[in-house]
C-alpha cells in the first residue's frame, strides 16, 4: 500500500492493529489448546507415573534388603538385561541465607566471597576521548530506529 497522506498513514496503522489482534487471538488460542493437550497428557499418564514411582520404591527395597549379595565388591550398581540398578552418591550442597556473605567478610573471610568485576557503564558515558582510548572504552551511537505502536481497539469499519 502506497501512503499519499495523513489519511492513509491512520487506515495503514488501524490495518496493523487488525492483524496484531488477529495475530494475538491465534496466539491465544495456541496456548490454550497446548495447556489442554499438557493437562490431558498429565491426567492420562498419572496412572503410569504412579505405577512407575511404585515399582521404583519395590526395586529399592528389594535393593537395599539385599545389597550385599547383588552388587560386586566395591560396585554400587548392577546391569541386567532390561537396564540398571545401582545408588548414586549425589554431591554435597551447600545452602546460604542472605547475609552469609557479609558475615564471611566481617571475620576476616573475604576469600570466600565472589564479587563480580564489572565497569559502571552508565559512569563511562561522561569520559573524553583521552579517557576513553586509554581505558579500552568505545561509544556506539544509539541508531534512530522506526516504529508503529497501533491502538490495542481500532475505529469500527462504518465510523470512520
Amino acid at each position: 500500500m502506497k501512503i499519499k497522506n495523513l489519511k492513509d498513514v491512520e487506515e495503514t496503522i488501524k490495518c496493523i492493529a487488525k492483524i496484531d489482534a488477529e495475530i494475538s487471538a491465534i496466539d491465544n488460542d495456541a496456548t490454550k489448546a497446548i495447556n489442554e493437550a499438557r493437562e490431558n497428557a498429565a491426567k492420562a499418564s498419572a496412572g503410569l507415573s504412579e505405577e512407575r514411582e511404585k515399582l521404583i520404591e519395590s526395586l529399592k527395597a528389594y535393593s537395599d534388603a539385599n545389597r550385599a549379595d547383588l552388587y560386586e565388591e566395591g560396585k554400587k550398581s548392577r546391569d541386567f538385561i532390561n537396564g540398571t540398578i545401582g545408588y548414586r552418591q549425589n554431591p554435597d550442597k551447600v545452602e546460604v541465607a542472605k547475609d552469609t556473605a557479609d558475615l564471611l567478610i566481617a571475620a576476616g573471610f573475604a576469600n570466600c566471597v565472589k564479587v563480580k568485576k564489572e565497569p559502571v557503564k552508565a559512569a563511562l558515558k561522561n569520559f573524553d576521548a583521552a579517557q576513553q582510548e586509554k581505558f579500552h572504552i568505545s561509544f556506539i551511537p544509539g541508531e534512530e530506529s522506526f516504529y508503529c505502536k497501533a491502538a490495542e481497539k481500532t475505529i469500527p469499519e462504518n465510523a470512520a
